[in-house]
């Protein structure tokens, strides 16, 4: 029964880290709640409004080449600039345009996967602007020599509308956005928006990932007015890129995306199917988060909040439908008074008093952009508790020391597989004594069977003299343990010890699944990716030889025969067919993690001869 317990343990481990179920892409979609709103039910996704035909604006931030949109002022594309992040082409989703489909072609990887400008990570938008206590707006439309007077039902109404903003000025050390375009709209309020390369941590460290944003808005009404502002950052799962069918289960485990936020010491976190069922409170926290986002498996966007914001911030997790996931900042409502001067992007084309120096914003907020893989010791010298993106639950505190001991690992031979191997090594080296342990019960127990069998005989035999038709299961049992009381046998001695190891398990078989170290990294030979599936499929079938030896090597105490003869041929079949679709880094630790244990195996039952 060893080698059923061993294997049922192995594939509880491995089930641990597989989906209950392909995420649904008929999700529901919603409208952008403000705080304390309840969550409206609304249709279909909006098209881009200028894309393709307005150029993005570039900025290089060291690993990264970040594309600003005017179409939204925000994150049109950051493509990842290390080698390691060099990627082939991607399933394309149902309806993409082709003038998006370099997102999904050969090249550096880009960790934008929407098209549509509305879904531009990184986008602040007005929710509410209200002048004198009124939303309704009077602007001024120049168009060459002519002006229009227009009233608006409110500036936010005209953002959804209008949301292109102007390119105010750009180098190769920053990027300033405006909404809307002073040359064309007079308007009581103006977002100013400027991008830069992000500057040192506080402990000296670089920040090649990050870009720092200043928010500002200016009032130049001539009276005081009330500003509501929404931050979005967004992203998308494609819901055409097939479930797997019956299979699902023997897939690998999904790259789910999701939306999460750090606040007061704790991550909340919601992947794209979570988010459609998850209430109110599983979704929204208050007051100023350290950090919110979306991710993967392997890569983050986030932002991060650092001044202007108060105690009546509001963070929610929005499901978008259609594949969409997006986290939200929402704004307390701030009274901005009236600018005293007119900056020079106003003057210049509607007249006033000049500012100079265009810094007389009534109100600016700024925050920092992270756009990378999650590897732990970048996240940590970035700081703002961006390390917690790194999630593995309940076993987090076995996990990122094996994440440690496998880039250190790296460092010493230079190759992942040798990482991958030594850190499976010393995971089986750690546990030796429990293992041991256990194999050796078991290993008495087998001693034990002749006798066992002998017990059943006979409690048979009287059964039919009493005119039954087999022994009663009770005294059965009565028998079998005290027969073990006397030789001094624990019958949990094989399972319990096994148990215990389990949580190191599942933490090993985490940390391979989730270490962004292994993406786009060969193995040997034909695997040319640790993430992806070995295509030819030699480590699943030599897993499942190996472990047809296993079942034969490993003691066998008690249980049906048959039952054993069907266990010998139906396990290894059975993870074989698990892992043909796994990830090639997984399927090396589980076949050198099963070759170890035949290993042990035999150097047990060589030396529990002598017991």
């Amino acid at each position: 029964m060893t080698v059923i317990r061993s294997t049922f343990l192995t594939l509880f481990a491995l089930l641990a880290i597989l989906p209950a179920k392909p995420a649904r892409a008929d999700l529901p979609t919603t409208v952008t709640p403000t705080a304390g709103m309840a969550r409206p039910e609304v249709a279909a996704k909006p098209a881009g409004p200028c894309r393709p035909g307005v150029a993005g604006v570039t900025l290089n931030s060291g690993q990264a080449i970040w594309t600003l949109s005017p179409c939204s002022g925000a994150l049109e594309s950051v493509h990842l600039t290390d080698p390691q992040f060099r990627v082939t082409a991607r399933h394309e989703p149902a309806g993409l345009p082709g003038w998006a489909k370099a997102k999904y072609a050969d090249g550096q990887l880009d960790l934008v996967p929407t098209w549509d400008a509305p879904w531009d990570p990184f986008q602040d938008n007005l929710i509410q602007a209200l002048v004198a206590g009124q939303p309704s707006v009077k602007i001024q439309r120049r168009a060459g020599a002519s002006t229009m007077t227009q009233t608006v039902p409110s500036l936010a109404a005209l953002q959804k509308a209008e949301p292109q903003w102007a390119v105010l000025s750009h180098d190769a050390a920053h990027v300033a956005m405006i909404w809307p375009d002073p040359q064309k709209v007079q308007s009581p309020i103006y977002l100013v928006k400027t991008w830069k390369p992000a500057g040192k941590t506080a402990a000296g460290s670089e920040q090649p990932l990050s870009l720092d944003v200043e928010l500002a808005a200016w009032n130049l009404s001539g009276q005081a007015v009330q500003v509501t502002l929404q931050s979005q950052v967004s992203s998308f799962q494609d819901p055409t890129a097939g479930s797997g069918g019956m299979l699902a289960m023997f897939s690998a485990p999904p790259d789910n995306k999701g939306a999460g936020l750090w606040q007061a010491g704790a991550l909340l976190h919601q992947d794209l199917a979570g988010l459609a069922k998850a209430d109110l409170p599983d979704r929204q926290r208050m007051g100023k988060p350290d950090w919110f986002g979306v991710d993967s498996r392997y890569f983050l966007l986030a932002e991060v909040p650092l001044t202007g914001y108060d105690d009546k911030t509001a963070t929610l997790l929005v499901p978008r439908g259609s594949g969409g996931v997006q986290a939200q900042l929402t704004t307390g409502a701030t009274t901005i008074p009236a600018a005293t001067c007119m900056p020079s992007w106003y003057q210049k084309t509607w007249g006033g008093v000049a500012c100079g120096d265009d810094k007389g914003a009534g109100k600016t907020w700024t925050y920092l952009t992270f756009a990378g893989p999650k590897q732990l010791d970048a996240l940590k010298e970035v700081g703002h508790e961006l390390v917690g993106s790194v999630d593995f639950g309940w076993f987090t505190v076995i996990a990122k020391p094996m994440i440690w001991v496998l880039r250190w690992a790296h460092d010493v031979t230079g190759l992942w597989p040798l990482a991958i191997l030594i850190l499976t090594l010393l995971v089986k080296v750690l546990l030796w004594p429990v293992t041991a342990r256990s194999m050796k019960s078991m290993k008495k127990m087998q001693q034990l069977k002749p006798e066992m069998d002998k017990v059943r005989a006979d409690l048979e035999a009287r059964a039919k003299k009493l005119g039954q038709e087999k022994a009663d299961p009770q005294e059965l049992n009565r028998a079998t343990f005290d027969l073990y009381k006397k030789h001094d046998v624990n019958p949990l001695g094989g399972c319990l010890p096994m148990l215990l190891q389990m949580p190191v398990y599942i933490a090993l078989y985490r940390t391979i699944n989730s270490s962004v170290e292994l993406f786009n990294q060969p193995l040997f030979g034909w695997v040319t990716d640790l993430t992806a599936k070995d295509p030819y499929y030699v480590l699943p079938l030599l897993l499942g030889g190996v472990m047809f030896a296993q079942q034969k090597v490993t003691p066998q105490a008690g249980g049906d025969p048959t039952q054993q003869k069907m266990m010998l041929y139906f396990m290894p079949i059975l993870f074989t067919a698990m892992m043909l679709q796994l990830p090639s880094g997984l399927t090396l630790y589980i076949l050198a993690n099963t070759v170890l244990s035949v290993l042990q195996t035999l150097y047990v039952n060589r030396s529990a001869k002598s017991l």
